[in-house]
Protein backbone atom coordinates (compact mmCIF):
# COMPACT_ATOMS: atom_id res chain seq x y z
CA UNK A 1 0.00 0.00 0.00
CA UNK A 2 2.73 2.36 0.86
CA UNK A 3 4.03 1.47 -2.61
CA UNK A 4 0.87 2.12 -4.01
CA UNK A 5 0.44 5.26 -2.08
CA UNK A 6 4.58 6.26 -3.39
CA UNK A 7 3.53 5.34 -6.72
CA UNK A 8 0.47 7.69 -6.41
CA UNK A 9 2.69 10.85 -4.90
CA UNK A 10 5.30 10.51 -7.70
CA UNK A 11 2.40 10.17 -9.90
CA UNK A 12 0.64 13.10 -8.48
CA UNK A 13 3.95 15.00 -9.07
CA UNK A 14 4.36 14.17 -12.29
CA UNK A 15 0.59 15.42 -13.10
CA UNK A 16 1.06 18.59 -11.24
CA UNK A 17 3.05 20.27 -13.76
CA UNK A 18 0.70 19.44 -16.24
CA UNK A 19 -2.09 20.38 -14.55
CA UNK A 20 -0.98 23.65 -13.41
CA UNK A 21 -0.09 24.63 -16.85
CA UNK A 22 -3.55 23.31 -18.16
CA UNK A 23 -4.81 25.93 -15.31
CA UNK A 24 -2.88 28.58 -16.53
CA UNK A 25 -3.95 28.19 -19.66
CA UNK A 26 -7.94 27.85 -18.41
CA UNK A 27 -6.96 31.04 -16.54
CA UNK A 28 -6.26 33.18 -19.43
CA UNK A 29 -8.91 31.56 -21.90
CA UNK A 30 -11.24 32.51 -18.62
CA UNK A 31 -9.53 36.31 -19.10
CA UNK A 32 -9.60 36.52 -23.04
CA UNK A 33 -13.44 35.50 -22.47
CA UNK A 34 -14.38 37.76 -20.08
CA UNK A 35 -12.84 40.71 -21.54
CA UNK A 36 -14.76 39.69 -24.60
CA UNK A 37 -17.43 39.42 -22.25
CA UNK A 38 -16.96 42.92 -21.20
CA UNK A 39 -16.54 44.34 -25.00
CA UNK A 40 -19.74 42.68 -25.56
CA UNK A 41 -21.86 44.14 -22.83
CA UNK A 42 -20.60 48.00 -23.36
CA UNK A 43 -21.16 47.46 -27.58
CA UNK A 44 -24.44 46.05 -26.13
CA UNK A 45 -25.10 49.13 -24.00
CA UNK A 46 -23.53 51.65 -26.76
CA UNK A 47 -26.07 49.74 -29.09
CA UNK A 48 -29.57 50.24 -26.55
CA UNK A 49 -28.31 53.97 -26.13
CA UNK A 50 -27.97 53.99 -30.14
CA UNK A 51 -31.62 52.11 -30.13
CA UNK A 52 -32.92 54.53 -27.68
CA UNK A 53 -31.80 57.40 -30.14
CA UNK A 54 -33.37 56.03 -33.22
CA UNK A 55 -36.58 55.12 -30.99
CA UNK A 56 -36.42 58.97 -30.16
CA UNK A 57 -35.89 60.18 -33.70
CA UNK A 58 -38.76 57.92 -34.82
CA UNK A 59 -41.13 59.20 -32.71
CA UNK A 60 -39.83 62.81 -33.73
CA UNK A 61 -40.10 62.48 -37.22
CA UNK A 62 -43.86 59.86 -36.84
CA UNK A 63 -44.69 62.99 -35.01
CA UNK A 64 -43.53 65.55 -37.89
CA UNK A 65 -45.21 63.02 -40.37
CA UNK A 66 -48.38 63.21 -38.41
CA UNK A 67 -48.61 66.86 -38.16
CA UNK A 68 -47.93 67.28 -42.17
CA UNK A 69 -50.64 64.93 -42.75
CA UNK A 70 -52.92 66.40 -40.43
CA UNK A 71 -51.93 70.00 -42.30
CA UNK A 72 -52.27 68.15 -45.85
CA UNK A 73 -55.69 66.90 -44.84
CA UNK A 74 -56.97 70.09 -44.06
CA UNK A 75 -55.19 71.68 -46.41
CA UNK A 76 -57.04 69.21 -49.27
CA UNK A 77 -60.30 70.14 -47.16
CA UNK A 78 -59.90 73.47 -47.61
CA UNK A 79 -58.87 73.46 -51.29
CA UNK A 80 -61.82 71.28 -51.64
CA UNK A 81 -64.40 73.70 -50.67
CA UNK A 82 -62.52 76.43 -52.52
CA UNK A 83 -62.69 74.41 -55.48
CA UNK A 84 -66.61 73.47 -54.76
CA UNK A 85 -67.66 77.17 -54.45
CA UNK A 86 -64.99 77.72 -57.64
CA UNK A 87 -67.12 75.19 -59.84
CA UNK A 88 -70.25 76.41 -58.63
CA UNK A 89 -69.54 80.22 -59.42
CA UNK A 90 -68.45 78.69 -62.96
CA UNK A 91 -72.11 76.53 -63.27
CA UNK A 92 -73.92 79.97 -62.22
CA UNK A 93 -71.32 81.92 -64.59
CA UNK A 94 -71.84 79.66 -67.59
CA UNK A 95 -75.45 79.63 -66.93
CA UNK A 96 -76.11 83.35 -66.84
CA UNK A 97 -74.50 83.33 -70.37
CA UNK A 98 -76.20 80.87 -71.42
CA UNK A 99 -79.51 83.40 -70.63
CA UNK A 100 -77.70 86.01 -72.13
CA UNK A 101 -77.20 84.02 -75.44
CA UNK A 102 -80.79 83.10 -75.74
CA UNK A 103 -81.61 86.98 -75.26
CA UNK A 104 -78.71 87.65 -77.30
CA UNK A 105 -80.19 85.17 -80.45
CA UNK A 106 -83.84 86.87 -79.64
CA UNK A 107 -82.55 90.07 -80.32
CA UNK A 108 -80.37 89.08 -83.13
CA UNK A 109 -83.46 87.62 -84.56
CA UNK A 110 -85.65 91.19 -84.16
CA UNK A 111 -82.86 93.06 -85.46
CA UNK A 112 -82.39 90.84 -88.91
CA UNK A 113 -85.74 90.85 -89.45
CA UNK A 114 -86.41 94.50 -88.90
CA UNK A 115 -83.19 94.94 -91.09
CA UNK A 116 -84.93 93.04 -93.56
CA UNK A 117 -88.12 95.15 -93.43
CA UNK A 118 -86.41 98.00 -93.71
CA UNK A 119 -84.59 97.28 -96.66
CA UNK A 120 -87.88 95.78 -98.20
CA UNK A 121 -90.30 98.28 -97.54
CA UNK A 122 -88.72 101.47 -95.37
CA UNK A 123 -86.17 102.23 -98.50
CA UNK A 124 -88.89 101.58 -101.12
CA UNK A 125 -90.60 104.72 -98.97
CA UNK A 126 -87.29 106.30 -99.13
CA UNK A 127 -86.94 106.25 -102.90
CA UNK A 128 -90.70 107.51 -103.17
CA UNK A 129 -90.75 110.50 -100.78
CA UNK A 130 -86.97 111.26 -102.12
CA UNK A 131 -89.06 111.10 -105.67
CA UNK A 132 -91.50 113.67 -104.34
CA UNK A 133 -89.29 116.00 -102.34
CA UNK A 134 -88.85 119.73 -104.06
CA UNK A 135 -85.15 119.46 -103.32
CA UNK A 136 -84.46 116.33 -105.42
CA UNK A 137 -87.06 117.54 -108.12
CA UNK A 138 -85.69 121.37 -108.20
CA UNK A 139 -82.14 119.91 -109.00
CA UNK A 140 -83.35 117.02 -111.37
CA UNK A 141 -85.05 120.16 -113.45
CA UNK A 142 -82.24 121.72 -112.71
CA UNK A 143 -79.73 119.10 -115.04
CA UNK A 144 -82.58 118.19 -117.18
CA UNK A 145 -83.14 121.68 -118.40
CA UNK A 146 -79.91 122.05 -119.06
CA UNK A 147 -79.73 118.92 -120.54
CA UNK A 148 -82.25 119.76 -123.45
CA UNK A 149 -80.04 123.36 -123.58
CA UNK A 150 -76.31 122.40 -123.59
CA UNK A 151 -77.19 118.39 -125.20
CA UNK A 152 -75.92 115.79 -122.84
CA UNK A 153 -72.63 115.83 -122.24
CA UNK A 154 -72.67 119.57 -121.49
CA UNK A 155 -75.72 119.12 -119.91
CA UNK A 156 -74.74 117.05 -117.32
CA UNK A 157 -71.62 119.31 -116.45
CA UNK A 158 -73.45 122.60 -116.68
CA UNK A 159 -76.56 121.43 -114.76
CA UNK A 160 -73.96 119.92 -111.88
CA UNK A 161 -72.25 123.19 -112.11
CA UNK A 162 -75.45 125.39 -111.44
CA UNK A 163 -76.40 122.97 -108.82
CA UNK A 164 -73.34 123.44 -106.68
CA UNK A 165 -73.75 126.96 -107.53
CA UNK A 166 -77.18 127.11 -106.32
CA UNK A 167 -77.79 129.08 -109.46
CA UNK A 168 -81.08 128.05 -111.47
Amino acid sequence: MISRMMMGASNFSSLLPMRVSRFHKRIQEYEEFSKKRDKMKASSAALKKEAESFAEKEKILLSKVDDLTSKYEADMKEFKKHLEVDRLEVKADRDALVVQQKDFLQEKEVVTSDNQWLIEHRFQQVVTYLLHSNEFNSALGDVYTKLLNNGKHLGFIAGYKAHESRQP
